[in-house]
């Protein structure tokens, strides 16, 4: 879900109302599913605890049907693979991600990382980091992807996200008058560029 902590102050009520931050922007909320319905936020006091509801929420993520998978173009050169769902828990699939990204490009856990964009309920889009000329291209079409989408029904978050090899996202685009580059990120681009001249 969106964290409205960014655009305004944090609005009063339970702590898991409101959920866990899982990077700036994006937090995540337990809720209840039955049938077509979700039902939420639940307590996760009340169903075992944080870990619990995310094991459970990856099973049942993992149980749903795959999304749809399409590759666009970026530059010429890079990709950028999309998935859309039918259902509600399209965004919600970044909890999986390798098992997403292992079933499509048969790749589990990128060497470099991933840049990625969670726009709406519906969608997730990633650009495997791979070759350090690709990546301006794919960020410029997952900044405008994130854009674009974020406006359609059930926004998440209209930013993109360095996603690391060991699975910590951190925020690549907050204003256009913040110019520091996550650590994380630039370490990925140096090691892409290879060693300097």
């Amino acid at each position: 879900m969106a964290d409205r902590g960014l655009h305004a102050p944090e609005a009063p009520g339970p702590d898991f109302a409101r959920g866990r931050l899982i990077a700036p922007g994006l937090r995540q909320l337990a809720v209840g599913v039955r049938g077509r319905a979700v039902l939420g936020p639940v307590d996760p006091a009340e169903h075992g605890g944080w870990e619990d509801c995310t094991h459970r929420a990856v099973r049942g993520l993992s149980a749903l049907p795959a999304p749809r998978h399409m590759t666009l173009r970026a530059g010429g050169h890079a990709r950028v693979e999309t998935y859309v769902a039918d259902d509600v828990f399209g965004s919600s699939r970044l909890l999986i991600l390798d098992q997403l990204l292992a079933s499509t490009l048969r790749i589990e856990r990128p060497d470099h990382g991933v840049l990625v964009v969670a726009p709406n309920r519906h969608l997730l889009a990633v650009h495997v980091l791979e070759q350090i000329e690709e990546v301006a291209p794919a960020l410029a079409l997952l900044g405008e992807l994130a854009v674009v989408e974020h406006r359609i029904a059930d926004p998440v978050s209209p930013w993109v996200y360095y996603r690391a090899p060991d699975g910590r996202l951190s925020l690549l685009t907050v204003s256009p008058t913040r110019n520091d580059l996550d650590e994380a990120f630039g370490t990925a681009l140096q090691r892409m560029a290879g060693p300097s001249a």
